[in-house]
């Protein structure tokens, strides 16, 4: 009898607690309780604000909301309450995503096969209960076992593609209203995904060493007479082989740095290297992404090289320096603008965006004049200052992470780079990776 008073008496503590916003149990003590039931019946309705979007805890506090989603990463259960809190501030029953960046910030996972598809044969359809992965019966097993841990995953057979899809969804729709990723709420959600979670620094963290380790091995790999191909294949074995996939590459040899911003690699006569390479990477692992370039000059580094080169580190700073929370791209332009110009430089401006906010897209926003998007603590930003001179260019770029505290740190630092001190306008010093002579 006394045993029976007690459970009852955890039970009605646990439901006045889920409702109230609270934990008063452990999950372990819950499942030995065997009340997991009950706790599944109260999805945390308490995660309708945080005091801080940018820190997002999954903890003991949101226990109840974590249970229903058993074998997912905690990284990904925080942004699908993200989502649900958002479903349903804005009357969403049911949410279809179908974007590559949406997908991979909701689940961590590739739901493309061809890597040009901005979309691919897998979707997520999310409610207020459920997040199932909905895909084809070739994709079915690595969704599950490989792509989407922990995520209910329902196959369609692929003869009769889509309608075998369609079916699925409307099955999980059941007559309520469904909105995608790319309807109302896709400018929300694109806010939503920038601000990163706990989970989602250490990520990033990890990706920024990784991948300026990259390419400070594919730069020190390059060889007098490798086309820009070749660097490319370099690059692209480097980053592969850390679990990253290039989303974006950049190489140009020698005069073609001072004529061509997005030089995409070629291959032929002409192509091969001379004196001087420079790569420029987007780097993606499991939706974050992160840019940086860097320059490799084989003897001597030319006069006119040295000079841009010390210039456009000190744009670098400047830009870096002066992104600090509440500024906004307007006014980050601006800084450019007058770092170019102060330099004898001001028409470089024109020749290159010079970058903005990065995440789960190479850029989420780039800062133009006008622009009314502000700087957050909890953001990611990649700036990427170049300036083409008469007979060479040149470009520097990391990423950096805005904290909390309004600090700012460099995510992508490469390993034994050469490295300058470099000293803004107003005094402050900044570590810009200068080229390296080989």
């Amino acid at each position: 009898m006394a045993s029976s008073r007690t459970a009852a008496l955890q039970l009605r503590l646990l439901a006045v607690a889920a409702l109230c916003g609270l934990c008063l149990f452990p999950k372990t003590f819950v499942a030995r309780r065997g009340i997991v039931s009950l706790e599944r019946s109260f999805r945390a309705p308490h995660l309708r604000a945080w005091p801080n979007p940018s820190r997002r805890k999954i903890g003991s506090c949101v226990q109840v909301s974590r249970v229903a989603m058993d074998g997912i990463s905690p990284q990904y259960v925080e942004h699908i309450v993200a989502a649900r809190e958002l479903m349903k501030a804005e009357g969403v029953e049911c949410l279809l995503v179908t974007k590559t960046p949406t997908f991979f910030w909701l689940t961590g996972g590739r739901c493309y096969v061809p890597t040009i598809e901005e979309s691919g044969p897998a979707q997520l359809f999310v409610d207020q209960e459920k997040a199932v992965v909905v895909t084809t019966s070739i994709e079915g097993n690595k969704m599950r076992t490989q792509e989407c841990l922990g995520f209910e995953v329902k196959e369609a057979a692929w003869a009769g593609l889509p309608g075998t899809m369609d079916a699925i969804i409307t099955e999980l729709v059941a007559g309520r209203s469904v909105e995608t990723d790319t309807d109302s709420l896709e400018a929300k959600l694109d806010e939503l995904m920038v601000d990163l979670t706990d989970h989602d620094v250490a990520a990033y963290r990890a990706l920024g060493k990784d991948i300026g380790e990259a390419l400070a091995e594919a730069a020190r790999s390059v060889c007098v007479g490798d086309s820009e191909y070749k660097v490319a294949g370099i690059t692209h074995a480097c980053y592969n082989k850390r679990g990253i996939d290039l989303v974006m590459i950049a190489v140009a040899h020698d005069e073609r740095i001072s004529w061509d911003r997005h030089p995409l690699p070629r291959l032929g006569v002409g192509t091969e290297l001379k004196k001087v390479c420079m790569i420029a990477t987007c780097g993606r692992r499991k939706g974050l992404i992160c840019s940086l370039s860097r320059l490799v000059c084989f003897g001597e580094v030319p006069a006119e090289l040295r000079t841009i080169h010390d210039v456009c580190m000190q744009v670098d700073a400047e830009i870096n320096l002066a992104t600090v929370p509440g500024k906004s791209a307007d006014e980050l332009y601006h800084v450019i603008v007058k770092a170019y110009t102060d330099r004898g430089y001001g028409e470089q401006i024109l020749q290159h965006h010079q970058g903005g906010l990065i995440g789960y897209k190479c850029r989420h926003w780039i800062a133009q004049p006008g622009g009314q998007q502000v700087i957050k603590a909890g953001r990611a930003y990649a700036w990427n200052p170049t300036i083409a001179g008469k007979t060479i260019g040149t470009k520097s770029e990391d990423t950096i992470y805005v904290n909390n505290n309004g600090s700012m740190e460099v995510l992508t630092n490469s390993p034994d780079w050469p490295m300058v001190d470099v000293k803004t306008g107003d005094g402050r010093t900044m570590s810009r990776p200068d080229i390296l002579v080989k």
